[in-house]
């Protein structure tokens, strides 16, 4: 559990809002496994489901290279942050579902990834889905923020996707559950065989 908690800590330091606004953050990019990424994130998410007696469903899939370059620490950032949400926001009993799926590749270089976070949990109402990527949206009121909890996390979320140059959809229903979509094109390392 030691290791979670670095992680854990380690990710909140760098959930710095003000950072990210001001246009600081700069990617540490470096190689790093999809194992190791899958794995520090399951260490997280999956013993949360099941204090929510809940069940974690982890699926990778038409990715070529295990090995990619990227900021693994911000992946993992996105992916806590998303994953921990579905969690809070689903009853007990219900799922979560961790994909990444490898799309078409639109370059030799690059691997194209689609990570999806699903859930059958309780679902966004239209308005506070139109408003969800918006930094400030639950922040002023420091009493629905408690609840909603979401508000900066989300934000802090896009931005980061989008600084790896990546995008960032979600899709929801009411007593239906939630979908978030990010797309990454990760570098390929040269030595990298098929």
């Amino acid at each position: 559990a030691a290791s979670g908690q670095h992680l854990l800590s380690l990710i909140n330091d760098i959930l710095d809002v003000s950072k990210i606004e001001s246009g600081k953050v700069v990617l540490n990019v470096g190689v790093f496994t999809l194992n190791d990424l899958v794995s520090s994130v399951d260490a997280i998410i999956r013993p949360m489901a099941k204090a929510r007696e809940q069940k974690f469903h982890v699926m990778v899939t038409g990715i070529r290279h295990e090995t990619l370059m990227g900021d693994e620490t911000r992946i993992n950032q996105v992916l806590i942050n998303l994953l921990s949400n579905a969690v809070k926001y689903t009853q007990p009993g219900g799922n979560v579902w961790l994909r990444m799926i490898g799309q078409k590749q639109r370059s030799a270089q690059y691997e194209h990834i689609r990570i999806e976070v699903e859930d059958d949990g309780y679902g966004m109402t239209p308005e506070y889905l139109k408003a969800i990527f918006d930094a400030f949206t639950r922040a002023e009121n420091s009493t629905t923020n408690k609840v909603q909890g979401t508000g900066l996390g989300m934000a802090i979320t896009k931005n980061i996707v989008e600084l790896m140059g990546g995008t960032i959809g979600v899709a929801s229903e009411m007593g239906k559950g939630s979908i978030f979509r990010v797309e990454l094109e990760l570098r390929i390392p040269e030595e990298e065989p098929d």
